[in-house]
């Protein structure tokens, strides 16, 4: 049996009507003012209406799953509107937009990237890793070589990374909840912590219409707001009382969501995306597992994010993206791989699966798989519960047991040595006769 490879990650152009879709290895980019497919790095159906603008050769495509994606639109003369793409086999791609799509170069990074970001000058490209460092690279630089300047470094796995709009400050999120607020270009210089969470992080976002402000989630209950140059907390939001308030709907009942993933949903969140909408000023949002997308306001007098609605879905969604008018695109794990709710003033309707802006990407997007990879990857940064209790009777456990070995070789180890000598003094006593 085959089966529809969903998309997983999806990212909206700054500036332009693109939206990047990525599938496995490979990605597609779709005008969102049209709904036409503008670039793909696999071949399309034949039976597509309207021609592709461009098709990217295997060569140049990538060959492993793609893990970050990040748009360029500081645009300096002679750099161009710009896309990175990193992968699982620790290529990193660049990509001219303005040029047609033309693969500007190719290099290895030193590790597995989780996030890549443009610094503000659009001269250096930054990377985040599992592994807890962050590393700068030139963007000028020939094929196959690996460059790299190493920002800072955190002990445990980072989750996230954004840099900050005036390109002073690199902010990382890591698996042991820490927020860490880094000078930039000087990553060793910390500025704050923004300490409160307690559970991992998963998602940054600083907010469009107040820079000073960031947002962050993750494995907590909550959402939190922090003004981060001095790491204040303004505000945590429980997401979780919204969740389980949906919980009940008739909707998330006829919905393919298991009895186990809702039990699951009752004990323990994961955020797995978080994007804003400078048009709106709204916060959308997704709970792994959880076929909803909870959609928040932002206070102005009081300064604060607010619980608007939840747009319920069929499915659970994989990641969301606003466009320039701000419509809200989702990537879902249906055979409707994308669904649309247009905005209207500052509501949404959702779009009819035939809605000439998804159709085309509904119909001939992504490709065939005979099994799907793991979706649902976030949750699996919570680490298990440690009862401290059992854990310092287990290790006197240990001890008494080491302790005990110690009395019974010492008791044993003199008898021994006494009956040898005993045996030596009879041997000799046999050869003097």
């Amino acid at each position: 049996m085959t089966l529809r490879l969903p998309f997983t990650k999806l990212l909206h152009h700054p500036s332009k009507n693109i939206l990047i879709l990525v599938f496995g290895a490979h990605f597609q980019a779709l005008d969102t003012s049209t709904g036409s497919f503008i670039v793909s790095t696999r071949a399309l159906s034949s039976e597509l209406s309207t021609p592709i603008l461009k098709y990217i050769s295997p060569a140049d495509a990538h060959a492993a799953p793609i893990r970050a994606i990040s748009f360029c639109d500081k645009i300096q003369k002679g750099v161009g509107s710009l896309l990175a793409t990193s992968c699982e086999d620790k290529l990193l791609k660049i990509w001219n937009i303005d040029s047609g799509w033309d693969l500007k170069s190719t290099r290895p990074v030193a590790k597995r990237a989780v996030s890549i970001a443009f610094d503000a000058l659009a001269s250096r490209v930054i990377t985040a890793d599992k592994f807890g460092d962050v590393l700068s690279y030139p963007l000028e630089l020939p094929d196959n070589e690996c460059t790299y300047d190493l920002l800072l470094g955190h002990v445990s796995m980072v989750t996230d990374m954004v840099l900050s709009h005036n390109n002073k400050y690199v902010i990382t999120a890591d698996r042991d909840e820490h927020i860490r607020v880094s000078r930039y270009p000087k990553g060793y210089e910390i500025e704050s912590y923004c300490l409160g969470h307690t559970q991992f992080l998963s998602k940054l976002h600083i907010l469009p219409w107040d820079t000073n402000l960031l947002l962050s989630a993750g494995g907590d209950d909550f959402i939190a707001l922090w003004d981060y140059v001095p790491g204040t907390l303004i505000q945590e939001l429980n997401i979780k009382k919204l969740i389980e308030s949906q919980m009940n709907d008739e909707t998330i009942e006829n919905s393919d969501i298991a009895s186990d993933d809702t039990e699951y949903l009752s004990k323990a969140i994961a955020v797995s995306s978080l994007v804003c909408c400078k048009v709106l000023q709204h916060i959308a949002v997704i709970i792994e597992k959880f076929p909803g997308v909870i959609i928040l306001r932002w206070d102005y007098e009081q300064r604060c994010i607010t619980y608007k609605q939840t747009l319920t879905l069929c499915n659970n969604p994989l990641d969301i993206s606003y466009d320039l008018r701000g419509n809200l695109w989702v990537a879902s794990s249906a055979e409707e791989l994308v669904t649309i709710f247009l905005r209207r003033g500052d509501e949404y309707v959702k779009a009819s699966v035939d809605h000439p802006l998804v159709h085309q990407i509904n119909t001939f997007g992504s490709m065939t798989v005979d099994a799907l990879p793991d979706l649902y990857t976030i949750g699996q940064l919570r680490k298990e519960p440690t009862d401290w209790r059992e854990l310092k009777k287990d290790e006197q456990e240990d001890k008494d047991d080491d302790s005990s070995q110690s009395v019974d070789s010492l008791e044993k180890s003199p008898k021994k040595k006494k009956a040898k000598h005993v045996d030596d003094r009879k041997n000799k006593r046999i050869k003097s006769e």
